[in-house]
């Protein structure tokens, strides 16, 4: 969510003790931790208008993974607006999986589908052969399995706020494993700041990226070109639509042909 992935972005191990004061974790964004559920403000900021770019494409999805579920407000978010969906939540840190199986288990008490919640470290290939398994095993269970075997299931891939956050090899393992368990026609998505032809949007996207690689120089505003290279050279998809979001970030959505 507002975070994940293989940067350590996340403090997680920081414990409010059940205090609900505001604390902040290594990417310098809000949270609060109240019993096992985490509370990310900027996640909770911006979930409104992705799910408003996401509407769309969830309707027509049965099956979604989720990488870098943070602290599981997406989730719970998303699964809120589209109960008969199943959604696949997984996460870097360990430390944040008791948050989302929390989220998640407040929704499955009233009849949703999400999964447990799974660990994922985007470079390792064992990780991203779990959650294949993990998505047939749903769509057998459901009756609905299209896929061949060892082929994509998912209708649906999104990562939010986790590339400039993380070394480039993540984002390009992201890229590539969404690459692998989607179903041809599927749609990988992802949410935050992005440069366009190496020109950052607004000089405070600049400053940004300096804050950024100034804490760890593997990270930084991507480049959305060489994303999108990646997307199509080593992932067998092509970018099929960018949308300027609020606060100087993008929702890009790729397509698997």
């Amino acid at each position: 969510m507002t975070s994940s992935s293989q940067a350590n972005n996340q403090d997680s191990s920081a414990s409010t003790g059940g205090n609900p004061d505001f604390k902040h974790n290594l990417n310098m964004s809000e949270f609060v931790q109240v019993d096992r559920k985490v509370f990310f403000a900027a996640a909770e900021r911006n979930k409104g208008v992705i799910l408003d770019q996401l509407k769309p494409y969830l309707e027509k999805a049965r099956l979604v993974l989720e990488v870098g579920s943070g602290s599981g407000q997406h989730t719970h978010h998303f699964s809120e607006a589209f109960p008969n969906v199943t959604f696949q939540p997984t996460e870097y840190d360990v430390n944040l999986l008791p948050s989302i199986e929390d989220y998640s288990r407040d929704l499955n008490q009233v009849g949703h589908h999400i999964k447990t919640p799974l660990e994922l470290d985007a470079t390792k290939q064992e990780h991203w052969l779990q959650v294949l398994k993990s998505g047939q095993e749903e769509q057998q269970k459901t009756g609905k399995d299209t896929s061949e075997e060892g082929k994509g299931c998912y209708d649906l891939v999104m990562t939010t706020n986790v590339f400039h956050i993380s070394p480039w090899i993540v984002s390009q393992s992201i890229i590539q494993g969404a690459g692998q368990v989607l179903k041809k026609g599927g749609f990988f998505v992802a949410y935050g700041p992005f440069k366009r032809n190496g020109v950052f949007s607004t000089e405070t996207n600049r400053e940004f990226d300096n804050t950024l690689r100034g804490r760890n120089p593997s990270w930084g505003v991507r480049d959305l070109e060489e994303i999108e290279a990646v997307a199509k050279n080593e992932a067998g998809m092509i970018l099929s639509r960018v949308v300027d979001m609020p606060s100087n970030n993008y929702m890009v959505f790729f397509e698997k042909q």
